[in-house]
């Protein structure tokens, strides 16, 4: 019964946790294979298949008795007379509703088999219980389901099972009995910190899948408007216009780049000229050992050398400030030019709206020249006309708050009428539970006495 209703509340709790945006934390067991893993339960498992194996040995020696009864009156049936042969099958009936109500007893659904099973189950379910309970509080899962309940798991992943964490601390809690305080606290330690390094995992993924999912989002945001900037005609225009601007800038700029290249490449044939003169110039002052005469004139060349390439250097940076200059004037153009553009568009608006004052001032005109007494009673139905819209708009407006209103009260009302029924059903289920249970232990209380 407790699994059961653990069931229906976490099912009930996680329902209303999605429905409201929430995240919850979600692990299962499989109560199955615990109990298979537990050695108590195998030990009396055991016992119980020892015990129900001599129930089946009582049940099949009835139905050779039935049968051979049932051969020897098949037999015997041409000698016996009517009322001997009703007896028999009197007998054989009366036998036949005893191995039924023997194997109700035994292996019916509410028999002792079921309920000593359950009986055997029981104690350990609720050690699982405790320690399912102290695992869901260290580790902050809400909720906690069985994979074998009545509900279908659609999806279980491996990482949400906890059976092998709760059978370890199964096992430790049955070690902790003849342990000291100080090994206890020792164990229970090592507990703490194997539940904290788990929830600080967890919540390192949910930060990661929650990083993962906004990402996405955001990804499906860009792309969504990116789609509607590719549908966007004057978004359209405007990049193209920016992108021949850019491509202006960069034809210049390569311009202007080519040349300083090949300027450089003059200035580096220049100085290879000069340094190649400088060198002759050396190896004839070698060559001849000329007197200081020719030493002036190398120190001349050295001087005039330094001097091209003060100039070479002041060349490079008139070019660059003029490169610099030309960049600044021709964004300023081009800003002239956007701002001349944005001018005349201005312009063409203002004359398309003056020429359409223009247009209803003549036709105002046109219609004062017919009557000024149709003017006012044009402009008075006018009036009535859009009062009567304005009142039919009111109207619709209160209606629709009115059926919204209404719907929202129906939805509330079938609401509140689902929540009564399960409640109801609930209850119901838990009453015919109790009396399972109290059958089931009256009756194993009966056979113990036998």
């Amino acid at each position: 019964m407790r699994t059961y209703l653990a069931l229906i509340f976490s099912i009930f709790g996680i329902v209303i946790s999605f429905a409201q945006g929430g995240s919850a934390r979600v692990a299962y067991i499989d109560m199955e294979y615990i109990l298979s893993q537990t050695p108590e339960y195998i030990e009396a498992t055991g016992q119980l298949d020892e015990r129900a194996g001599t129930w089946k040995s009582d049940v099949d020696k009835k139905k050779s008795e039935i049968k051979k009864l049932k051969d020897n009156l098949a037999a015997e049936r041409i000698l016996l007379t009517r009322e001997l042969i009703d007896e028999k099958e009197e007998e054989i009936s009366i036998l036949e509703d005893e191995l039924f109500q023997y194997q109700q007893k035994r292996f019916g659904t509410s028999g002792d088999l079921i309920t000593q099973k359950i009986m055997l189950a029981k104690p350990i379910q609720d050690q699982v219980f405790a320690v399912v309970e102290d695992i869901a509080e260290a580790r902050k899962f809400d909720y906690v389901l069985d994979k074998n309940t009545e509900a279908t798991m659609v999806i279980a992943t491996k990482k949400h099972d906890i059976s092998d964490l709760v059978l370890r601390r199964l096992a430790t809690a049955r070690r902790k009995q003849g342990m000291t305080k100080s090994e206890a606290r020792a164990v229970e330690e090592e507990e703490q910190i194997e539940d904290a390094m788990s929830l600080r995992q967890m919540r390192r993924e949910e930060q990661a899948r929650l990083k993962e999912e906004a990402e996405k989002r955001m990804r499906q945001e860009e792309k969504k408007r990116q789609e509607e900037l590719a549908n966007d005609v004057n978004y359209q225009k405007e990049q193209e216009l920016k992108k021949r601007r850019e491509d202006q800038i960069k034809a210049q700029l390569d311009r202007q780049a080519q040349q300083e290249k090949e300027r450089q490449e003059r200035i580096n044939a220049r100085n290879e000229e000069l340094r190649r003169r400088r060198e002759e110039a050396e190896s004839k002052r070698s060559e001849t050992k000329s007197g200081p005469t020719t030493e002036e004139k190398v120190e001349k060349q050295r001087e005039e050398i330094k001097k091209r390439e003060e100039e070479a250097e002041q060349k490079r940076k008139e070019t660059a400030e003029r490169k610099e200059q030309m960049k600044q004037e021709r964004i300023k153009e081009m800003q002239s030019q956007k701002d001349e553009a944005d001018k005349i568009k201005a312009e063409k608006e203002q004359k398309l709206r003056d020429e359409m004052e223009r247009r209803k001032r003549e036709a105002l005109e046109r219609n004062s020249k017919k009557s000024s007494v149709d003017i006012e009673k044009l402009m008075e139905e006018r009036r009535l006309a859009q009062e009567k819209r304005a009142a039919e708009d009111q109207r619709k407006k209160e209606e629709a708050l009115k059926r919204r209103q209404e719907m929202i009260e129906e939805a509330q009302r079938r609401d509140e009428e689902r929540r009564q029924r399960a409640i109801k059903e609930q209850e119901e289920r838990k009453q015919m539970i109790l009396q399972k249970q109290e059958e089931a232990r009256r009756q194993a209380e009966e056979a113990s006495k036998r």
